[in-house]
């Protein structure tokens, strides 16, 4: 029998698919089943970004941010107060970056999807307006960028550094992928070097 290895690649591409869209349906299950979006928006306006904005999930991770006239911590508290209470919620943590470069309000909370899973919600309140350079703005810059092909090469990175126990980390695979066409986890670490991978950045894709 003469190999198929077209027929095996898209084998392989279709089961990253699949993992990716069940992680995805998970997401959103996690931020139904505590009622995120409406919760938030007794406080501003939230809006799900990062990977499950983009369906390139692999990390059990959820990244909201959530815009107000004036991000109050009082306000965040009262938000979260109420979710630390729902059942399976394990932990929560706060921080106050405001005089930082990510100029806002964070929360992260975990939540027992399965008794086998926990997932991680990450919350940044912050002020309306695109002065501290969200990651909404660059989400929707992504997702105009974001070919099949290229999401693909990002699922595949994310799966690769999770076997390794580490990640790929934030704008960062994008950008090596939509920018300069990495393909493959080696290629990734090889792009990265010694790049400070929690750096505040205004990258954006280059136009098409």
């Amino acid at each position: 029998m003469v190999a198929d290895p077209l027929g095996v690649l898209m084998g392989v591409r279709e089961e990253r698919a699949a993992r990716a869209e069940v992680r995805l349906a998970q997401a959103r299950q996690v931020l139904d089943e505590l009622n995120f979006l409406d919760r938030w928006r007794t406080v501003g306006d939230p809006v799900v970004v990062g990977s499950v904005a983009l369906g390139a999930v692999v990390r059990p991770d959820v990244d909201l941010e959530i815009y107000t006239g004036s991000p109050s911590i009082r306000d965040g508290f009262g938000v979260v107060a109420d979710l630390a209470e729902q059942p399976k919620v394990r932990a929560m943590r706060y921080k106050d970056e405001r005089d930082r470069p990510s100029r806002g309000l964070y929360w992260r909370l975990d939540y027992e999807l399965t008794p086998e899973e926990t997932w991680h919600v990450d919350m940044w309140l912050f002020p309306s307006g695109p002065a501290h350079g969200s990651s909404t703005e660059l989400t929707e810059a992504v997702a105009g960028a974001l070919t099949e092909g290229r999401r693909d090469a990002v699922l595949a990175i994310k799966e690769e550094a999770v076997g390794r126990g580490t990640r790929a980390h934030g704008h960062w695979v994008y950008q090596a992928v939509i920018d300069e066409g990495v393909a493959s986890y080696a290629e990734y670490v090889e792009w990265l070097g010694d790049r400070d991978v929690w750096e505040h950045t205004d990258w954006r894709p280059k136009p098409a």
